[in-house]
């Protein structure tokens, strides 16, 4: 690892399956629930409702950024919706909060899910004011990574300086625009198929599959 703690001025951490095991369940439940809100909203079955929604993943990034674009969806309503559900799958893990307190730089959470939402999942993960700042979709006007604009929009509003940034993903795709920028870039592959997709790219600096112990490696060094 030649990557030097004392040198990384700004952290970038996407938070679902990224500061959480993405084997928990938590992710699924708002997948779930994005297809009961199309299948309700447009009286579909859920099966297709389910499709729908995987085709505005993959076209817009996010189901909700396609159901703004082609049915003009309001997304707090959508949000609230998807985002009511069961946080006990959760836990706290205390060694990822005391590797994360040894980080010298300042460390944002940047996300496609709200602030609201956010902020839920580190309460529940006992990773509560740990964090300088929160970019959350709203913050974003919406738009979702891995679109390049809000990206520029993050750094702006954060005050990020790429080019002194190391950014976490469980999504190789979400890492392409940072590595553009000129930040480091850490990936944790999970089971899911949409989180490998991209990876072939020569947009990764390190492959991590325990992120708690690569800090540890890490923060030893500082």
């Amino acid at each position: 690892m030649n990557l030097d703690n004392k040198q990384v001025k700004h952290w970038v951490f996407d938070l679902d399956n990224t500061l959480y095991p993405s084997d928990n369940n938590l992710f699924a439940q708002i997948s779930d629930r994005m297809g009961y809100f199309i299948a309700d909203r447009y009286d579909l079955p859920l099966e297709q409702a389910k499709a729908r929604q995987k085709k505005f993943f993959h076209a817009y990034g996010t189901t909700l950024r396609g159901l703004m674009v082609e049915h003009d969806v309001q997304p707090d309503e959508f949000l609230e919706y998807v985002h009511d559900i069961d946080f006990s799958f959760l836990a706290p893990d205390p060694a990822l909060k005391t590797v994360l307190g040894k980080l010298h730089g300042r460390m944002i959470i940047y996300t496609n899910g709200s602030v609201p939402y956010a902020e839920r999942v580190l309460e529940h993960i006992g990773l509560s004011n740990m964090f300088d700042d929160i970019f959350a979709i709203e913050n974003a006007d919406y738009l979702p990574k891995p679109a390049a604009a809000s990206y520029q929009k993050m750094i702006e509003t954060t005050g990020v300086a790429p080019q002194d940034a190391v950014m976490v993903e469980d999504m190789a795709q979400n890492l392409i625009p940072a590595s553009r920028m000129g930040m480091k870039t850490v990936w944790l592959p999970t089971a899911e198929e949409w989180s490998a997709r991209g990876h072939e790219a020569d947009h990764i600096d390190y492959t991590v599959n325990d992120l708690t112990a690569w800090l540890e490696q890490l923060t030893g060094q500082a």
